[in-house]
């Protein structure tokens, strides 16, 4: 009869396995990984070392261990990512959404925040994925009304359970749709228009590591030859569509700021500036567009 393995046990396997496999942080991504499976926090994980595995919850480790050490990211995995502070769901379907993303609701907040700068009005958020940028800004504005869009009906579907985990639904509307065509549709006239589209450049993203071109949706990576294909067509509908005085803010690659700040001018925004991340690296174009004169 086989011994019965531990929890400890079971974190020096994972250990072990992410370190031959090259996994960065091996001893993090084994404390994490097996936390989740046992529905515990990292420290109650800690607390139970010598507590054993039950047969059936070993096997399912071995199998998160292979998937992880094949390279399928973590947070498919346990199907969880946390961003602002709020759990979301996430799936193949959307993008896993980053720390730096915090950036563009950071910017928003601020803006929607302030006397001088905030419009009344709808929020639109383009591409929207995982409803992680549109969940935050519900959640941290109770009287706005949020847009979201999104050319996946899979991603929609993510986006919706993420409302729902939430409570903010009854704030948003989820449409599909490509980039600003719903709202056009719909003849809205938003206070902001948010967005972090794909800026990937077509030719490098099968260099990217192999979590991301490997297993996140490449339609939310993939920007075309330059990057900048959705800025091109999202900045011309964002001015048709947006209030006077209303405001822009988009994602950006980190060196792509003088390009989208320039498609943004050329298209008559006015006091266009491009925001850093915690790392200095550009992250965030935001610009006004004008106010046009009473005729």
């Amino acid at each position: 009869m086989n011994k019965q393995k531990t929890i400890g046990e079971a974190l020096r396997q994972g250990v072990a396995a992410f370190t031959e496999a090259a996994i960065p942080s091996p001893r993090l991504e084994a404390e994490v990984l097996l936390a989740s499976l046992l529905g515990l926090r990292r420290a109650g994980l800690l607390a139970r070392l010598r507590d054993p595995l039950e047969e059936k919850t070993e096997q399912q480790w071995s199998r998160w261990l292979a998937e992880r050490c094949c390279g399928r990211p973590l947070q498919y995995i346990t199907g969880q990512q946390e961003f602002w502070g709020l759990d979301f769901a996430v799936t193949p379907d959307v993008l896993i959404p980053r720390g730096d993303t915090e950036v563009l609701v950071e910017t928003a907040l601020a803006l929607l925040r302030d006397p001088a700068t905030a419009l009344p009005g709808s929020i639109v958020d383009v591409g929207t994925g995982s409803g992680a940028i549109a969940v935050a800004l519900a959640r941290e504005l109770p009287d706005r009304t949020v847009l979201a869009i999104d050319r996946s009906e899979a991603a929609l579907a993510v986006a919706r359970a993420n409302g729902r985990r939430h409570g903010v639904n009854g704030q948003i509307t989820w449409l599909p749709g490509d980039l600003l065509q719903p709202v056009l549709d719909r003849g809205e006239r938003p206070a902001m228009i948010l967005s972090n589209p794909p800026y990937i450049c077509t030719g490098d993203l099968a260099g990217l590591q192999r979590e991301v071109v490997g297993f996140e949706p490449h339609l939310a990576l993939d920007g075309g030859d330059d990057g900048l294909l959705c800025y091109r067509r999202l900045v011309p509908q964002a001015a048709a569509l947006l209030l006077p005085g209303g405001w822009l803010v988009v994602e950006i690659g980190c060196d792509q700021g003088s390009d989208v700040a320039g498609l943004m001018r050329a298209q008559g925004f006015a006091g266009v500036r491009v925001i850093a991340d915690m790392a200095g690296l550009d992250r965030v174009v935001v610009g006004q567009w004008h106010r046009r004169e009473a005729k």
